[in-house]
């Protein structure tokens, strides 16, 4: 039978659930993404006070503000700098001895005030006593574990580190409790040179995500050899 000028059929019903399944289906790839919780607040404006300190202030005032034989002075467990007169000397500076760049020519409000955060954290400290690591979310959050795994399959495995960590050209990671956080994170950030040549993913990476995969290289210290 000829149907020119009738109208057109029904769609099938399989076009017609698969119309109605389409942005179900699209919710669900996106939700799937979003494979870590944002990191806390509080704890990521420190964390990135101390990289920023770490990458600006240290070749003045020691590691973590010791302050021992440097250029500046000790910052650690320094009481009377309150909150603003160290939030006034990182936006000017200082002239005369020992001086030092107004450092508000620079950075954003956001990022000083990250400095900020991090240099009053370490005049309340007690110099005698270790820091606590800066992290921007707790190390044994399982999603970001997750995140670091799904990262490390892509980027480390295979080649180099091998599945899970074990069996690559480089040592295994299971099983292994002698690397501190503090060591990976620097590792993974600034590669390593030598028999065991590693490239520095910091240009690739966020310190977020080089943390992701510290957690989940923590993860794997605590798994056991097969």
């Amino acid at each position: 039978m000829n149907h020119q000028g009738l109208s057109p059929r029904p769609a099938p019903i399989r076009r017609r659930i698969a119309a109605i399944l389409l942005p179900i289906t699209l919710l669900s790839s996106t939700a799937c993404l979003a494979v870590a919780p944002p990191a806390d607040p509080e704890r990521a404006r420190m964390a990135a006070g101390k990289s920023r300190f770490d990458k600006l202030c240290v070749s003045c005032h020691g590691a973590e503000g010791a302050g021992k034989d440097t250029y500046g002075p000790r910052l650690k467990n320094r009481p009377e700098l309150d909150e603003a007169r160290i939030r006034d000397r990182i936006i000017h500076g200082k002239h005369g001895d020992h001086a030092m760049p107004p450092w508000g020519t620079v950075l954003k409000e956001a990022e000083i005030e990250q400095l900020v955060a991090y240099v009053n954290m370490l005049r309340q400290e007690n110099a005698g006593r270790p820091a606590a690591l800066l992290t921007p979310f707790d190390l044994d959050d399982p999603a970001r574990i997750e995140a670091g795994r799904k990262r490390f399959a892509k980027t480390c495995a295979g080649y180099c580190h091998g599945h899970e960590g074990v069996g690559g050209r480089a040592p295994d990671f299971k099983g292994r409790t002698d690397l501190t956080a503090e060591v990976m994170f620097t590792t993974i950030s600034k590669g390593r040179v030598g028999a065991d040549v590693m490239p520095p993913w910091g240009d690739a990476l966020s310190e977020e995500q080089i943390w992701e995969l510290v957690a989940y290289l923590q993860f794997l210290g605590r798994q056991q050899l097969d």
